[in-house]
Order: C-alpha cells, then sequence, then structure tokens
C-alpha cells in the first residue's frame, strides 16, 4: 500500500494573528471614518431625522448675513425673533412682541451692551393653530431632545406676534 504524504495542517497561532489582524483592520477603518464624518453628523442626523417619522417638524435655520423679518405666519414669527434677538435690533423686537414679554424683551436687549455674537443657528419646530388668531410653535435644537421652548403667538390684524415663551420640560408627542 502506497500513502500519499499527509498534508501540513495550518499553524493555529497564525490563524489567530490574521483574524486579530483583521479586527483591527476593521476598528481602525471605523475610527477613521467617525473622524472623517465627526464634523458632519450633526447636518447628517438632520438629513436623517427630516426623511423618517417625523416629518411634521421643519428645519428651521438662520442666516447671520441676511436679516429676516415676517410675521406672516407663527413660525417666521419665530424665525424673525431669532434674527432680531441675534441682531440685536431693538426696534424689530418690539415690533414682533407684545404686553409683558415686549417689556422682558426690551430689557434683555437693552442689558446687551453690544450686539452678541452669532453663531450658526439650526433647531426644529412644529406649529399648532390654536384657531384663527392663536398659535403655539414648539421648538427644539434636536428632535430628540426633550427640552426646548414653546412661543405662544397671537395674531393682530395681519401680523402674528409673540406673546410669551416658556420652556418644554416635556418630549412633545409627534
Amino acid at each position: 500500500m502506497c500513502q500519499e504524504p499527509e498534508a501540513p495542517q495550518p499553524d493555529a497561532r497564525l490563524r489567530f494573528l490574521r483574524v486579530l489582524g483583521t479586527i483591527w483592520l476593521v476598528i481602525m477603518a471605523l475610527t477613521l471614518g467617525g473622524a472623517a464624518l465627526a464634523p458632519y453628523l450633526g447636518q447628517i442626523a438632520d438629513f436623517v431625522l427630516q426623511q423618517t417619522v417625523h416629518r411634521h417638524w421643519t428645519r428651521f435655520a438662520l442666516d447671520a448675513e441676511q436679516p429676516f423679518f415676517d410675521l406672516s405666519t407663527p413660525t417666521r414669527a419665530v424665525q424673525s425673533y431669532y434674527g432680531a434677538l441675534y441682531q440685536g435690533n431693538v426696534t424689530s423686537m418690539a415690533r414682533l412682541t407684545r404686553g409683558a414679554f415686549r417689556e422682558q424683551i426690551r430689557l434683555r436687549v437693552a442689558a446687551t451692551a453690544t450686539v452678541p455674537a452669532f453663531a450658526p443657528y439650526r433647531s426644529f419646530v412644529r406649529t399648532e393653530m390654536q384657531g384663527d388668531r392663536e398659535a403655539i410653535v414648539f421648538e427644539k435644537f434636536h428632535l430628540f431632545w426633550k427640552h426646548g421652548l414653546r412661543f405662544l403667538l397671537q395674531r393682530e390684524a395681519e401680523d402674528w406676534q409673540i406673546v410669551g415663551v416658556e420652556p418644554l420640560l416635556g418630549l412633545v408627542q409627534p
């Protein structure tokens, strides 16, 4: 009987090193990819969230170079509020607020000696109409945050005016 020579068995240590090397390469690729995408994660999350179940939330952004003032809808009134606040525009702030809230904002703007530094502003808003003359705008910086702001607005003639802002302590149900 003729016996064939046995094939050499692969060394278990060599197989272990191959598996360990593959795991290390995957971890390094994920780390480098995460580091490259880190500055854009907020924008990626915003885009993904806009395309999913949170469709009734509207993305809300301000441009520092272009003053915005429009009181035609509750959402635009809130956008005008932030624009006037960041520009330090007391006249616009007085036009879009009313009642005791107007005095609070006047004191707040007067207390700032200089125009505040403008940082890019991005959040999400949702409007609930309470009849023809009242609206509530919910605003959150990130859709998954439980805290945000609730803007109370009333319509006078054709303009919406902010009559109050209060913290939103619980999660707003979609």
